[in-house]
């Protein structure tokens, strides 16, 4: 089954847990101190949780999909590149409690996706060079979409300016 994937940054993750577990009534497939993770079959869909400061955009972190093998995930990469988009690819990682195959893209407006292939569960959220982890997404990103993503964790909601259209 391909199941629909996003990624939530959260204030406090027990408070998320307790939130999610509410809604969705079953508990995390995973639970860690750094880490939790949904995965809820009706509606098909993945829900991963992190701890850490909401950016400009809130609480979205990246957006993602599991498909099924490794042919599923080359083909949405061809037909991404074929596009114009540039996928950056991770072979065999070991990333968010799990052994994965994955590319990661930005859409247009900045969004970032992570399409991927799981292959087992892992003992840790990584292993090895966590910058070699990162690039990646910042690649997908751009540079400068990578500083406004990172900068935008130390503004608070007051600096924020309210939405015009509002």
């Amino acid at each position: 089954m391909v199941k629909f994937h996003a990624s939530l940054n959260v204030s406090n993750l027990s408070r998320a847990v307790a939130f999610y577990q509410a809604l969705f009534g079953v508990g995390p497939a995973k639970a860690y101190a750094d880490y939790a993770k949904f995965e809820i079959d009706e509606p098909p869909l993945i829900l991963s949780l992190k701890p850490q400061r909401c950016g400009v955009g809130g609480p979205l972190n990246h957006l993602g999909v599991r498909v099924k093998t490794l042919a599923d995930l080359q083909t949405i990469q061809m037909r991404l590149e074929k596009g114009g988009f540039s996928p950056k690819r991770q072979d065999d990682v070991k990333c968010c409690y799990a052994y994965q195959t994955k590319f990661w893209v930005t859409d247009p407006d900045g969004t970032l996706w992570e399409i991927y292939v799981l292959f087992d569960d892992h003992p840790t959220w990584g292993e090895g060079n966590k910058l070699a982890l990162m690039m990646p997404p910042i690649r997908a990103m751009g540079f400068m979409g990578s500083i406004r993503r990172w900068l935008s964790r130390f503004r608070t909601t007051s600096d924020r300016k309210p939405d015009s259209n509002s």
